[in-house]
């Protein structure tokens, strides 16, 4: 049956990612709320479907989600307030630039390795790039840096190309929304530092 239980479930996630990506787009730390409840919905799927590395993936953004939530509010590290209070939007330190650089680079390589040598991936450097700017860029965000968008313009313009090659018409065509919304959320953000 076309509208069973999980397709009911997969529909609600889909929705509820695009109610945080305006959450996202808007800088408001509701969106962590999502980002813990769609990943934990998504590691139940896929556990159930057998695919194992999106459901590592989903693991990976829940923890990352957790994370945010903590930092955004103030109630971790060097943000903790005590009082709630939301981080407000930075620029990427120095410091951070060179760890971010060396974890995607890290990450791709990681990836590359495992999908040339344990898969039959046609496009291994493509997926390889596309996997560690998605892991890094999560990682940026949950530090609410500015220049988190910048991994998720060029993410969604690579994983346009990798699905148009791929015959995967409506998923580039999603990507391009995704990378049009990048663009003016990073416009956005700017903005939003300025007037702070």
């Amino acid at each position: 049956m076309f509208f069973d239980a999980a397709r009911i479930i997969e529909i609600a996630v889909t929705a509820m990612g695009l109610l945080y990506l305006w959450w996202e787009f808007h800088a408001n730390a509701r969106m962590w709320i999502l980002g813990i409840i769609m990943p934990a919905i998504d590691i139940y799927l896929y556990w159930n479907k057998g695919v194992y590395g999106n459901m590592l993936m989903s693991s990976y953004y829940l923890l990352v989600a957790l994370y945010g939530l903590l930092v955004w509010k103030g109630l971790t590290g060097k943000n903790r307030q005590g009082r709630g209070d939301d981080l407000p939007i930075t620029h990427i330190t120095p410091r951070y630039a060179v760890i971010f650089c060396i974890a995607t680079v890290g990450v791709w390589a990681a990836t590359y390795y495992w999908l040339t040598t344990c898969t039959d991936s046609s496009v291994p450097a493509l997926d390889a790039a596309t996997n560690a700017l998605s892991i890094v860029g999560m990682w940026a965000l949950a530090r609410k840096f500015l220049q988190q968008w910048i991994f998720w313009i060029v993410y969604d313009v690579l994983t346009v190309y990798l699905d148009w090659t791929k015959d995967l018409p409506f998923k580039a065509a999603i990507h391009v929304v995704y990378a049009t919304v990048a663009i003016l959320g990073f416009i956005k953000w700017r903005n939003m530092m300025a007037r702070a």
